[in-house]
């Protein structure tokens, strides 16, 4: 050192931490504000090597986005009507059934179409309309087929021969 060159300053002492007694305290729910651009919290962030690098993850400046619950697609209306004439087909018969069998398949071609939800509701309507329609009609068959073996047995115990 020479004598015209004043000595070195002495660097700033550092800030002593906000103690509990100084920190904000926020109702419980609310976010807490967001720094300033460049503002890391620390009384030294910016150098001689210019403003300290933002935090990992850290968008400085951008507003918070609120949370918002995920959407769920829509459900597929057609779908749960034909769950319910599959389902009403027990009381109501083949014509309910035949209405399950039209309105499972339409539907699932909309759901497969729109991404919509309610593919269960519509598989089971189809279900219930197949079995119970096959069911229906196999009694059906079962009945006609009992009603004529019976006039056949009538005709042929009598001992009048019949072109039945």
């Amino acid at each position: 050192m020479s004598a015209l060159t004043p000595p070195p300053v002495p660097p700033a002492p550092p800030v002593p931490p906000a103690g509990p007694s100084d920190a904000a305290t926020l109702p419980y729910g609310t976010a807490p504000l967001m720094a300033a651009p460049g503002d890391t919290g620390y009384a030294d962030s910016a150098s001689a090597y210019g403003p300290a690098a933002p935090a990992y993850g850290s968008v400085h400046g951008a507003a918070p986005v609120p949370w918002t619950p995920p959407v769920a697609a829509p459900q597929n209306v057609l779908a749960w009507v034909a769950f319910g004439l599959g389902l009403g087909a027990l009381m109501l018969g083949p014509i309910s059934s035949i209405a399950a069998i039209v309105c499972g398949h339409i539907a699932r071609a909309q759901i497969r179409r729109t991404g919509e939800q309610g593919a269960g509701a519509a598989l089971t309507g189809l279900i219930f309309g197949y079995v119970l329609t096959i069911g229906m009609g196999l009694a059906i068959v079962l009945y006609v087929l009992f009603i004529v073996a019976i006039f056949a047995g009538a005709a042929y115990s009598s001992g009048v021969p019949t072109s039945l």
